[in-house]
């Protein structure tokens, strides 16, 4: 709290002051009061306010000042009301009546709302979950009345599942730590599950698989590993180009072992590539290309951010896309909240 501006807070008690003794000193006056008995009086009253003023002052720069320190460590800075200690002066005891009063009516809509959030995610993975059933019955029936049109209305099937896959781990995504199963796993499986997985559309667009060093254990949770890889693949699949592969290879560093899948597609140009990950995001090769929501290499970042894997993106148009995950080289997983 600056000088300047506790003196215009307490300006008006002040000026009230000044005129009471300046009353005073008149009607001494008047009564023919002795003069060094007067200026004995008003320096006692001068006194006596200037060590009022000083203590109210000294009350207030403390209490201040150790909010403002606890505001400036805050990195939730809507969190200060919680930090807050009942001041010793009266309006200040008001003014934290009234900012607790805002922060239970806060904390309460907060709860409403998540509430409500946590809802409407339970209603999305049930309805997705319904709607899985009759859609693999429909694959199973058009994978028993093999024909060109069969062929060609299970992949838009298939598309359809890739999307619902999308939106229910989209509505996980934020309590990755309440379905989890931390364990050690062969990084080759994993892999050799996701390509299976793709298998029909890898085989239908003629990619070739290359699979290298993969003979390492990781630790995290196989079916979040397996949304991911699934999501990097699809990517690798849709901006495909003439005589594609995709390469796996893994290498170790000190703390983690990362997993690197490169394609040969069309890229992704420079501009683009900063905000690949943001949230849908399309970017030229999306919206020239193929449609495009967005949403898969946010997914996989924001799951690799929960799971503590690291995420990187590496690109040159027109040669290479190369998508590297890092996973710990041991168990000790710590979930990022957000």
């Amino acid at each position: 709290m600056k000088t300047k501006d506790f003196f215009r807070m307490e300006y008006a008690q002040i000026l009230i002051y000044i005129v009471f003794l300046g009353l005073l000193e008149v009607l001494l006056f008047i009564f023919e009061v002795n003069y060094f008995l007067m200026i004995y009086l008003l320096l006692i009253g001068l006194i006596l306010e200037g060590v009022y003023l000083c203590q109210r002052y000294m009350k207030k720069y403390r209490y201040y000042k150790k909010v403002k320190a606890k505001l400036d460590i805050l990195e939730q800075k809507c969190m200060i009301t919680e930090m807050l200690e009942l001041p010793d002066f009266a309006e200040g005891e008001f003014l934290y009546e009234i900012l607790q009063t805002c922060n239970k009516s806060m904390n309460d809509e907060i709860l409403k709302y998540k509430i409500e959030a946590a809802g409407y995610r339970e209603y999305i993975e049930m309805w997705i979950h319904e709607v899985k059933t009759p859609l693999a019955a429909t694959r199973l029936i058009l994978e028993n009345h093999p024909s060109e049109i069969t062929r060609a209305m299970d992949e838009e099937m298939q598309q359809i599942n890739y999307y619902l896959e999308q939106a229910l781990y989209y509505a996980r995504s934020n309590s990755v730590e309440k379905d989890y199963l931390v364990k050690e796993l062969s990084l080759k499986e994993v892999v050799e599950n996701a390509v299976k997985a793709n298998a029909k559309s890898l085989i239908g667009n003629k990619i070739k698989i290359k699979i290298e060093n993969l003979d390492q254990k990781i630790f995290s949770d196989e079916k979040w590993v397996l949304f991911i890889l699934n999501q990097v693949i699809s990517n690798a699949i849709k901006y495909k180009k003439e005589e594609a592969e995709i390469s796996f290879c893994a290498r170790c560093e000190k703390n983690e072992i990362l997993l690197e899948i490169r394609d040969n597609g069309i890229g992704i140009s420079p501009k683009d590539l900063p905000r690949i990950t943001d949230k849908g995001y399309t970017g030229t090769t999306g919206r020239n290309y193929q449609k495009s929501t967005g949403m898969g290499l946010y997914l996989c970042k924001k799951l690799c951010s929960k799971l503590q894997l690291s995420f990187y993106i590496e690109s040159k148009e027109e040669e290479y896309t190369k998508v590297t995950i890092g996973f710990p080289r041991n168990s000790m997983i710590f979930f990022n909240e957000e």
